[in-house]
């Protein structure tokens, strides 16, 4: 197969699709819209469409004419509420909705990866599954459900694979890290319980506002004092609500945190150490503190194997210079994570920089420049993967 024509001849489709999205984001597991364009672009192409009840989630599947594995690529749907702030002519359509962090790019892209697969079907090896994902932005996310769907089953997949703009780095490249790419997506409420009088006579109550000042310094010095130096973490208080007016001394604190990390070890251990901080700084106060702790997203590790595959797409595809290896993961988060904790797997970065905003800005923009680089890279490597 020749993948850089079978590029050349979708991409202004691929381009018309992306103007199409980015026109009509749809928020978490209200991708309606989205999905239908999928599902009707895939029959079109002559792929088998799977869709689920209760689900926005698409299923394409690709029988190739050629022996080889069964591979999986996965693309997320789903939009952010923020009122669009750039002047693309293509801009959002639907008010206070935006595709702001690529997810436009993603679905796309897929579609003419799909869609160039198809064309020449008896030329691709294996069997080629196409995960059409909704929900990334809101935890528990889209890809549990899929996971629990099979969508990784029948025949089974022995590698995953999927993308992300990555608005820091130039048009037409790639970047890829080995080990952990995103972290665990954790978080928690503290409530400080604590004694209200009147502020004039401090003394009659305990001041949960003084309370939560405490357990916010303690919280802080967490990472720094319990967590191995090598290791990473991060403990944020994003949030922090008490009282009513000025002379009225606080009974109650509320804060919000998020927490992450990037091993289940680490994970844990800031768990335990905020539980602990909190309980036993708001008892020394004569307060008391409960803290309602939950997980969110797995971090994601990408396979040896899996990365490797991605390096030897890429090295065949781009010029040397157009190939990044990353350094450190990132600490955000991606469900991604349960696909890649199924089959082995690796999350890539596409570079689509237009200026310097990042993701989830009202003014980000990708560059319909980098579709026909994550076309190909997709493409090639179902032939690369299933060596």
């Amino acid at each position: 197969m020749d993948i850089k024509k079978a590029v050349n001849e979708v991409i202004a489709q691929v381009t018309e699709w992306r103007h199409i999205v980015h026109q009509n984001p749809e928020l978490a597991n209200e991708e309606f819209k989205t999905s239908a364009l999928v599902e009707k672009a895939l029959t079109e192409a002559g792929i088998e469409v799977t869709r689920f009840p209760n689900s926005t989630a698409v299923m394409g599947v690709l029988k190739g004419g050629k022996p080889g594995k069964t591979i999986a690529l996965r693309a997320d749907m789903d939009a952010l509420p923020i009122k669009e702030l750039t002047d693309v002519s293509y801009k959002s359509q639907n008010e206070g909705v935006m595709h702001a962090c690529g997810h436009d790019i993603h679905t796309t892209v897929l579609m003419g990866a799909a869609t160039a697969l198809a064309k020449y079907r008896d030329e691709v090896p294996g069997t080629v599954k196409f995960l059409f994902q909704p929900a990334e932005e809101v935890p528990p996310g889209g890809a549990l459900g899929m996971v629990a769907n099979n969508v990784l089953k029948n025949p089974d997949a022995e590698y995953v694979f999927a993308l992300h703009t990555s608005v820091s780095k130039p048009i037409g490249t790639v970047e890829i890290n080995n080990g952990y790419s995103h972290a665990n997506t954790d978080g928690c409420t503290i409530t400080i319980n604590a004694k209200g009088a009147h502020g004039a006579y401090p003394h009659l109550g305990v001041d949960a506002v003084a309370v939560a000042g405490h357990v916010i310094v303690g919280l802080h010095s967490i990472v720094s004092r319990s967590v191995n130096p090598i290791d990473s973490g991060v403990v944020t208080v994003g949030s922090m609500h008490s009282g009513t007016v000025n002379n009225i001394i606080a009974e109650t604190a509320e804060m919000k945190l998020t927490v992450r990390t990037l091993t289940p070890e680490t994970r844990e251990l800031l768990k335990k150490r905020i539980i602990e901080v909190a309980e036993h700084t708001a008892l020394a106060h004569g307060a008391t503190a409960t803290v309602d702790y939950w997980y969110g997203y797995p971090s994601v590790y990408n396979d040896k194997k899996a990365v490797e595959i991605v390096k030897a797409t890429a090295e065949k595809h781009l010029p040397a210079d157009k190939i990044y290896n990353r350094e450190l993961p990132g600490m955000g988060g991606e469900d991604f994570a349960y696909f890649a904790k199924e089959v082995p797997g690796a999350f890539f970065y596409l570079g689509a920089k237009v200026d310097d905003y990042p993701g989830h800005n009202p003014r980000y923009n990708a560059s319909d420049d980098c579709l026909a680089t994550g076309v190909e890279m997709m493409v090639a490597l179902v032939f690369e993967a299933s060596k």
